[in-house]
């Protein structure tokens, strides 16, 4: 995961889920390690992620960016956007320059490889409006909280994403993990932590102390 609001959010997500799994596909019944790595740079733990064979999901946010009239580029919201800034994203598809409308409009497939899977922003619903980062994504998953009612798509991701930009992590954080009984999860990082608690990998070989190896 990236930050703090995350981190602070995800054991509560985490039990929201298992309520809706099967037994045998609950989170909380698996060895399950959470790490920040304080940005998007999750992909610097790639090569160790596969030695040590772990399936790993990584909760990334879109992060889209455009030019300003002085020629650097800043962020935005997603409708604005020419491309990410997100490190991880541009090492995952090998594209420093990818497009916004071609993350969103990529199959599940794409975001998955090998033991990895990446998760990102999504729409709630089909042509719907999108976050760029997480408290922006909990606004337009959460209407009834946050109602941008009577504007247009791109005017709905315009004041979610103005809106987020001025709360404090730790507290929007906090609010929703203790405070505030029901919400609904974002999409992206609800279907990426399904993926995780499916966790259909072969089971462990157990071989008997007894057993001896030939070089």
């Amino acid at each position: 995961i990236e930050g703090t609001t995350e981190r602070l959010l995800l054991p509560r997500i985490m039990k929201m889920i298992d309520e809706e799994q099967l037994e045998d596909k609950r989170l909380g019944s698996q060895y399950v390690s959470v790490m920040e790595v304080g940005g998007a740079y999750a992909h610097i733990f790639f090569d160790l992620l596969e030695f040590l064979e772990l399936r790993a999901l990584i909760i990334t946010d879109i992060d889209t960016v455009k030019l300003n009239n002085n020629g650097r580029y800043v962020s935005c919201h997603l409708q604005e956007g020419q491309k990410t800034s997100n490190a991880c994203i541009k090492h995952w598809f090998d594209d420093p320059d990818v497009a916004p409308t071609y993350l969103l409009a990529m199959e599940e497939a794409q975001k998955i490889s090998g033991k990895r899977r990446l998760a990102f922003q999504q729409p709630e619903e089909k042509d719907g409006p999108c976050g760029r980062s997480f408290e922006d994504a909990f606004m337009l998953a959460n209407t009834d909280l946050f109602p941008f009612s009577g504007l247009s798509m791109d005017e709905r991701e315009a004041v979610a994403w103005q809106t987020a930009k001025d709360v404090k992590k730790s507290e929007f954080a906090l609010q929703y993990a203790l405070n505030v009984p029901e919400w609904k999860i974002p999409r992206y990082i609800r279907d990426g932590l399904v993926w995780l608690a499916e966790n259909d990998m072969p089971p462990l070989t157990i071989v008997p102390l007894s057993a001896k190896f030939v070089a």
